[in-house]
């Protein structure tokens, strides 16, 4: 689809190309038997060619530095394709979480139609750019992490990003929020921050702006406490340590 569809626009826009430049050298063709008329000169209108010959010497010059239009659609496939490649390994990078959905249904909001229509070849790319934030650039470790934030990160308007939670979204901005800042927690603590900060710290690192809102995001998303969940780890750990040395052994 994605290929079929560029090649549309394609088609279209040359279409459109042309047939601007043909109703600009026939308008040159009127303007010139105008004014042939008008000096009492024999009708030929050629008075305004050096106008339609420019037009073309244009479209001539177009057509030479686009290579899908000078060599044909295996050219043009080829530069599709690898679009078309790129653009499909993004999706399915998003597909596999389960947080966002490609489509948006049961849009009724009339602005909200007409927003989706304006980015929807966009949502992939924004997914992405919003994981990208949250993952690697770790943005919600700052206490003031917004939708502006994430908008004026991506460099898109913050309507887009609002639009993007409210119908590509299993969850809420706050919801998400608070859960990249409980993996970011559980990443740091698997990493051994605790081996030398303490769970306080831990909590203002991650973006919490205190402990308190830090315990309860922790215990509803791992349904551990976070003492309980350090327990848990350390325990696991031994064990596993433990039943290597039992195998060594036996």
């Amino acid at each position: 689809m994605s290929l079929n569809n560029e090649h549309f626009n394609l088609i279209k826009s040359w279409t459109l190309f042309f047939y601007l430049v043909n109703l600009l050298c026939g308008f040159m063709v009127i303007v010139s038997v105008y004014n042939e008329s008008f000096n009492g000169s024999v009708l030929s209108g050629k008075t305004m060619a050096i106008f339609s010959l420019t037009f073309w010497l244009i479209s001539f010059f177009k057509i030479l530095i686009s290579p899908e239009i000078l060599f044909g659609l295996p050219a043009l496939n080829q530069t599709l394709s690898k679009f078309h490649s790129s653009a499909l390994e993004n999706r399915e990078a998003i597909v596999n979480d389960t947080n966002w959905k490609i489509d948006a249904v049961n849009i009724k909001n009339t602005q909200d139609k007409i927003l989706q229509k304006n980015i929807k070849e966009k949502i992939s790319t924004y997914l992405e750019e919003v994981n990208k934030l949250s993952t690697t650039e770790l943005i919600f470790r700052n206490q003031k992490a917004s939708q502006s934030e994430i908008a004026l990160s991506i460099g898109v308007p913050k309507s887009h990003i609002v639009f993007l939670f409210k119908y590509h979204s299993s969850l809420t901005f706050s919801e998400f929020r608070m859960n990249s800042r409980v993996q970011d927690a559980i990443k740091l603590i698997e990493e051994g921050f605790l081996n030398t900060e303490t769970l306080e710290s831990l909590a203002h690192t991650t973006g919490f702006a205190s402990y308190n809102p830090f315990f309860s995001a922790f215990k509803k998303i791992t349904e551990y406490a976070p003492q309980e969940y350090v327990k848990v780890k350390k325990d696991l750990q031994t064990f596993t340590r433990d039943d290597k040395v039992h195998s060594l052994k036996l």
